[in-house]
Parts: structure tokens; C-alpha cells; sequence
């Protein structure tokens, strides 16, 4: 028995590892060869570099940050925002592949699905992008995959103490605990998944007595209580208001440079809107839902209820304003789909091989979808954030290289508007690197540069150092900001094409930095996006952008 086990765990380890190898050389390729991290690692890196190093102090800007766990995690691993990246992803890709690989199926089947799910854009995107959607795709499928089992009611658990997957109820529901708690402090409109789960619970055990049903619930939902009140507590040490997170722009809960794509739609608007977007990027999730919940008998109500914890998030995002146009986000309906494979091969009507032909048949269709999504113009679905537009854009053509006919097609597409933001959109985010990489260059050791961080932290994440910025979350940024002639050495602040100009605060004391600058300083790097000004003793050469 112990050799057996010790053999699943040898593969699971060795798969893994492939895994972790193959995304750490796409993130690491994708940053050295074309400068491109993520605006939500870059962000992470930022705050977990600041938790790790300082300055201090930390509280205020660590304390409001979402969300905290990624930060402190990224601390932990060196403040390396793709490292953390790597882990999570090749975790939930591991697990993943363990579920596909337990289907009642050859193992030929289980390698075409697993290839199809890996070729779509939905799943791209999150595993090279988001490392928030990441871990919470992966803790709503361990989720998903602990709470299905309840609905087979046949078990006397009462008598046995376990349901039908073998595992004792008092550990199944310390587990739900353990993975639900997580995802709290990962998208905070996840909270709306306790209520959910106690519905879940409360339905399951339907039969029991009111002692074990309270019971069940404690141990499912208090460490998620715990920890969402511990991060209002800290937020309300930090910055004297528990929902300071909420409205603060630099709290990471909305990125100000992408504000302008959130979207918001409450009651049957908000139920449409996600109907839209599923029917586009995972038509495959709900059809095998549907297609399982029909060809159940008893239970059926508590595997409706766990198929549609994901689509809580999708809509409560909507209702909280959290909502962002990206294909990211639609990896939480991925990582879970094994599991609805398996019970449509089990429960769905018609025989096995039609039942594998038309999973092959919809993970193929959500790929033709998924890539319409990701390249419509303004029409059934409004277009995806520009990051994503260009990480897309970039991975086509690194893998396609363009013919003549498609070259001057996409130089057509960016004389459009869309095609003209999203050239402006790759042009701000290189001149915010470009500028970080000359403070790493030029930053001599006590130097101080004078920084709104809120709107100009990718600068600061170039450069390697938060230590040698002054921030608003710092005691010395007043005085700094009254006299920086005395106090600083530089003072970086936004362009005229800066969509977030009207924010920096620097320009906004000093409004005389958007023409002739102040006395004592001159500019060093100029460009439409970003300035930045060295005091007159400094001598680094002089770098401009048109």
C-alpha cells in the first residue's frame, strides 16, 4: 500500500515538475524577450518587494492591499511575481491532469481532452497573466471536487461516518474549511460563496439533526470568517476604515489603469450580461453541467448548487462593479470542467462513445469561440482589456508568422480606434518600463525619487528597488512634496498622455511640472506618458521620446 502511494505521489511530482518548468520558461521568455509581465504581477511584485524590503512604514500600504494573501506570498518567494506564477500554475495544471487521468476513459481520450483544454485561449491568458484568477480557479475546483460527493444520498453517513468517496465527514468538511478560507482574501466577492456553501450543506444533510447540520457549518465557514474579519481589522488599523480597501486606488481591488473596462450589472441585466459571456467562453461548461444535472436522480439539488459556484463569482463580480472584460477571469470555469466530464460519462443519457465524441466536439467549439472573444471589434461581446489584446496579438505572432496580406490587414486595423488604443495602450506601458529601467541604471546609492505609486508602480517594479522611493504611504512624502529641492533627487511624474495624469499627485501640488518644470530640476527622460526630473547637480544624460 505505502509503495503504491508513494508511486502516485513520484508521478504526480514528476508531471508537476514538467509543468512548473515549461510556464516558468514561457513567463521568463515572454519577460526577456518582449519586456511583457502583467500589469497584476507587476502590481504584485511592487507590494510584495515593499512587504519584503520596505520602506517603512509597511502597514499602511501593505495593510490595504488586495489581495493580501498574493502579496505576502509573493514576499515569501523572493518578490518574484512570476515565481509565484510558476507555482500556482503548475499546481492547478497538475491537478488538473489528476482529474482528467481518473476519468472512466482510455488514456488516449484523456491526453486529447487534456490537449484541447491547453490550446484554449481562456486558460492561456490566465496561466500567463493572473496569478489572483490562477489560485482562485485552483481552490474553487478542490472545492468543486470536495463538495460533489455530498449529493449522493444512498450513504448512511450517520452510521459509517463517510460518504462514498472513503473520506470521513469530519475531514471532508475541515477541507472545505481549508480551501474555501483562501478565496476570501483572493477576490473578495467570493464571500458570496459562504452563504452558497451553507446552502449546499444545509440541503446535504438535509436528514441529520439540527446539532450536526450547525456543526457542519462551523467547520466549513470559520476560517473564512476568521480571515475576512482579521483583513477588515488590519485595514482598520492601517488606514482607520475596515472597507479602506474598497475606494482606495492603490488598494489592487481595481487597477486605476483599468477602471476605464470595468463593468457593472446587477439583478436580470447582470444575469443576461453572464449569459452572454458564457455562451461565448464556456458554452462547454454549461452544456455538461446541463447535460449531468438531467441524468441525475437523488441529490440533483446539491449538484446544481456546487455546478453553480463559479457562476456565483461571475455574478456577484457584476453586481460589485468587479467585473473586468478579460478572458482571465473564465479560467474559473476550466479547471473545473473534469469534473462534470466524469459525471457525464457516469449520469449522461446515450451511449459511452457518443458521450466521448461530444466532449471532444464542445471543447473543440469553446475554442472557436474563445478566439473570437479574444479578437471581436465592439458587437455581441464588448472587446477585452488591451493587455490581453496585445498578449494575444504577440503570442499569434510569435507562433504564426505574418504573410503580406495579414501584415497589411493588421497595419489597416491600427488606424482604427480600437486598433489606435491599443497601440497607445503598448505605448504607455513601455515608456512606464522604459523609465524604470533608467532609475536602475542611474540611481546612485541614497538617492530618493519622488513617486506616486498608485499610478506608477510598473516604474517602480523595473526598477528593482521600492527602497529608494518616497510614496504617499511614507511620513517623509509631505515634507518631500513641499520642498523637494531639499529632500529628493528626482520626481517622476505623469505625462500629458497619461489617461491618470489628473490623479499623480505630484502634478497635481505642482502643476508647474506639466510645462517649464520647477526651479533647481531639469528633465531627463522625456516623453508623452511619463517625466521624469533630475535636480540640476545630477549628470545623466539627457533621454527623450517622441
Amino acid at each position: 500500500m505505502f509503495l503504491t502511494k508513494l508511486r502516485a505521489f513520484l508521478r504526480l511530482f514528476g508531471s508537476t515538475g514538467i509543468l512548473f518548468l515549461l510556464l516558468a520558461s514561457l513567463l521568463w521568455g515572454l519577460k526577456e524577450g518582449w519586456s511583457w509581465v502583467s500589469l497584476e504581477m507587476q502590481f504584485l511584485g511592487y507590494k510584495g518587494s515593499v512587504a519584503a524590503l520596505g520602506p517603512d512604514p509597511r502597514l499602511p500600504i501593505v495593510g490595504t492591499t488586495f489581495p493580501p494573501l498574493l502579496v505576502m506570498v509573493t514576499a515569501i518567494l523572493g518578490r518574484s511575481p512570476l515565481l509565484l506564477q510558476t507555482v500556482f500554475g503548475s499546481l492547478v495544471l497538475g491537478w488538473v491532469w489528476r482529474q482528467l487521468r481518473r476519468l472512466p476513459v482510455e488514456v488516449g481520450w484523456c491526453w486529447l481532452w487534456g490537449l484541447l483544454m491547453v490550446v484554449q485561449p481562456t486558460l492561456i491568458l490566465m496561466l500567463l497573466r493572473s496569478p489572483v484568477w490562477t489560485a482562485t480557479a485552483g481552490l474553487v475546483g478542490v472545492n468543486m471536487a470536495l463538495l460533489f460527493p455530498l449529493s449522493k444520498e444512498e450513504q448512511a453517513r450517520a452510521e459509517t461516518g463517510a460518504d462514498s468517496g472513503e473520506l470521513p465527514i469530519a475531514l471532508r468538511l475541515l477541507l472545505i474549511g481549508l480551501a474555501l478560507g483562501p478565496l476570501m482574501v483572493l477576490r473578495w466577492e467570493s464571500g458570496w460563496l459562504l452563504p452558497w456553501v451553507a446552502g449546499v450543506l444545509l440541503l446535504a444533510f438535509r436528514k441529520q439533526s439540527w446539532g450536526f447540520r450547525l456543526a457542519s457549518l462551523l467547520v466549513a465557514g470559520f476560517i473564512s470568517l476568521a480571515l475576512m474579519l482579521s483583513w477588515l481589522y488590519v485595514n482598520w488599523l492601517s488606514a482607520g476604515d475596515p472597507w479602506a480597501f474598497t475606494y482606495q486606488v492603490g488598494s489592487g481591488l481595481r487597477l486605476p489603469q483599468l477602471r476605464e473596462d470595468l463593468q457593472q450589472a446587477g439583478g436580470w441585466r447582470g444575469v443576461l450580461e453572464a449569459g452572454k459571456w458564457l455562451a461565448v467562453l464556456a458554452p462547454a461548461y454549461l452544456l455538461l453541467g446541463l447535460g449531468s444535472l438531467l441524468g441525475r436522480g437523488p441529490g440533483r439539488w446539491v449538484w446544481a448548487l456546487v455546478w453553480g459556484m463559479p457562476l456565483v463569482i461571475l455574478l456577484a463580480s457584476l453586481g460589485q462593479g468587479l467585473f473586468l472584460r478579460e478572458l482571465s477571469r473564465f479560467g474559473l470555469f476550466w479547471v473545473p470542467l473534469p469534473l462534470l466530464m466524469g459525471a457525464y460519462l457516469c449520469r449522461g443519457a446515450g451511449p459511452g462513445w457518443a458521450k466521448r465524441l461530444l466532449i471532444t466536439a464542445l471543447l473543440g467549439l469553446n475554442c472557436l469561440t474563445a478566439g473570437y472573444g479574444v479578437s471581436q471589434e465592439p458587437g455581441f461581446l464588448m472587446p477585452l482589456v488591451a493587455e490581453e489584446r496585445d498578449l494575444w496579438e504577440r503570442l499569434v505572432a510569435g507562433v504564426v508568422p505574418l504573410s503580406g496580406e495579414l501584415e497589411a490587414a493588421q497595419n489597416l486595423y491600427e488606424v482604427t480606434s480600437a486598433g489606435q488604443a491599443l497601440e497607445d495602450w503598448r505605448r504607455l506601458r513601455q515608456e512606464k518600463r522604459q523609465v524604470g529601467q533608467y532609475l536602475y541604471r542611474h540611481l546612485l546609492p541614497g538617492q530618493k525619487v519622488l513617486v506616486d505609486d498608485d499610478i506608477h508602480f510598473e516604474a517602480i517594479f523595473w526598477a528593482r528597488d521600492p527602497r529608494s522611493f518616497l510614496t504617499p504611504h511614507q511620513y517623509e512624502f509631505a515634507l518631500a512634496l513641499q520642498h523637494p529641492q531639499e529632500r529628493v533627487d528626482y520626481l517622476l511624474v505623469a505625462g500629458l498622455a497619461d489617461p491618470l495624469r489628473s490623479a499623480d499627485r505630484i502634478l497635481q501640488f505642482w502643476p508647474e511640472l506639466n510645462f517649464e518644470g520647477l526651479p533647481g530640476f531639469r528633465e531627463v527622460y522625456s516623453s508623452p506618458q511619463v517625466r521624469l526630473w533630475a535636480r540640476q547637480h545630477q549628470e545623466e544624460p539627457q533621454e527623450e521620446r517622441r
